[in-house]
This record gives C-alpha cells, structure tokens and sequence, in this order.
C-alpha cells in the first residue's frame, strides 16, 4: 500500500511552490493549518521564472473540492517552462492510499508509458465510460491507442474513467473496451 497526501498552499516541488489554495479546506495536521489545493490551482517556478498550474500524475480516488477540482495530491506536476516538469511532495495527516489491487492504480500503472503534463504534453484527453441512463461503469478494462502506435491499458476507475493521455500534438485516439 502507499498513500499520497493531499497538497496544500505553500508546498514545493523543486523550484515551484504552490501559491493557490481553497480558502474553505484546510489542515494542520501536523501544524501550521493550510489551504488544500486542487488540480489546476496557481503555482510559481523560480528556476524558470513563469507562472504555472497544478497538473495530475498518478493514481488518485474519485472526489473533488467545493470548486469542483480533482483533489492535487503528492507526485502530481507543475506546468511551468522547465523540463522535466517539477514535482510536488507533501507529507501531512490527510492522504489517499493504494494498493497495487486498486483499479485507480492498475489503471495509473498501464499508461505510465506515454507523455505527462509539463514534459512537451500540451495535447491531453480524458475518456469517461457511461451507460444509457448516464451512470459510471467502473470496473471495465479498456485499451487506447494512438496514431503513433502508444497503448494505454487499464480499468476504468469509481468515476468510469479512463487514464488521461497526454501527447505532443494532436492526435487520433482508438478506444476499445476489452471483454
């Protein structure tokens, strides 16, 4: 099992820190109290002097902030101008945990393979499988391939979602359910 602690206003990753947080989420476990973060918050690199944003990389559970963001958790990346793209650690009382079981995991494990957010990815897409009353279908082994030959595997997640792929520039995608 490994857990992944949630991001908060202030934590670094390299040169960038985190500058954004929800004013209503907080924790000070352990002390001082901070400002959970979620994907897509601001952030400052100092080594390449831009602004950037919170980006998702790894395994994460289903759930969202009162802004209706995915929860950043630790591992996940800046977006700024440096390459490789910084990464985000945290150690605090409040974290996700996995197992090498866990669909979300799996799912994370298969598409290690392709690009992430911040490492020349710009390109980005996500595929949510749903029924015809438009409930998730969690569980479902899926295969994606692109038009430069990469293949993501997985199992969609709580959410009916499959991994995000990342690529350098537009492409075509091929989703196949596996059954």
């Amino acid at each position: 099992m490994f857990k992944r602690s949630f991001l908060a206003c202030g934590d670094r990753g390299g040169s960038a820190v985190i500058t954004e947080g929800l004013p209503t989420v907080t924790c000070s476990n352990p002390p001082p109290r901070v400002h959970i973060a979620t994907l897509g918050m601001s952030t400052y690199c100092t080594a390449c002097k831009r602004e950037g944003f919170i980006a998702p990389r790894g395994p994460r559970r289903p759930g969202t902030g009162p802004n209706g963001k995915q929860w950043a958790l630790s591992g996940d990346v800046n977006v700024c101008g440096c390459s490789p793209a910084p990464v985000f650690y945290a150690d605090r009382n409040m974290w996700m945990s996995f197992t090498s079981g866990d669909p979300a995991y799996i799912a994370w494990k298969g598409g290690q393979r392709g690009l992430t957010p911040g490492e020349n990815a710009p390109y980005d897409e996500q595929f949510v499988l749903v029924d015809e009353d438009g409930k998730p279908i969690a569980g479902q082994q899926y295969m994606i391939t692109t038009d430069d030959g990469k293949v993501y595997q997985g199992v969609t997640d709580a959410n009916g979602a499959a991994e995000r792929v990342y690529t350098d520039s537009p492409m075509g995608l091929v989703f196949e359910l596996v059954i």
